[in-house]
């Protein structure tokens, strides 16, 4: 339940409406752990979160990167959720698709911040 794992929902919302440069978008995901191959993400755990940040519209499941990056085209915000010591879940910077120099392409965290990135979340 993301009423139990935001902090709370208006700080949230805020560092989210800070994230887009936008209000708080209509449709919201979360990732929480990812799967690699490699130093590739190959597969998240994703949900969609409720605009109101008080529950998960979908839990999170398992999910493969080429549907995370058909929902970033399709303009969709994605954002990293992290867990902190007392069990809740931090939202941490927002979910971008980066192109390898080969031309393959994977996740990158907007911002990186120390303890933020995408290799920071649990695996599964």
């Amino acid at each position: 339940m993301v009423e139990k794992s935001m902090q709370s929902s208006c700080p949230a919302a805020a560092h989210l409406a800070a994230l887009a440069h936008a209000p708080v978008p209509s449709v919201l995901y979360g990732i929480t752990a990812v799967r690699l191959e490699g130093s590739q993400v190959t597969e998240v755990m994703m949900g969609m979160i409720d605009p109101s940040l008080q529950h998960w519209d979908l839990r999170p499941a398992p999910t493969r990167l080429v549907e995370v990056v058909d929902r970033l085209v399709e303009g969709d915000t994605i954002v990293t959720l992290f867990p902190t010591e007392r069990g809740t879940l931090q939202m941490g910077p927002q979910v971008t698709v980066d192109v390898l120099p080969e031309g393959t392409e994977t996740l990158a965290a907007a911002e990186e911040q120390p303890g933020r990135r995408l290799m920071d979340l649990p695996r599964f």
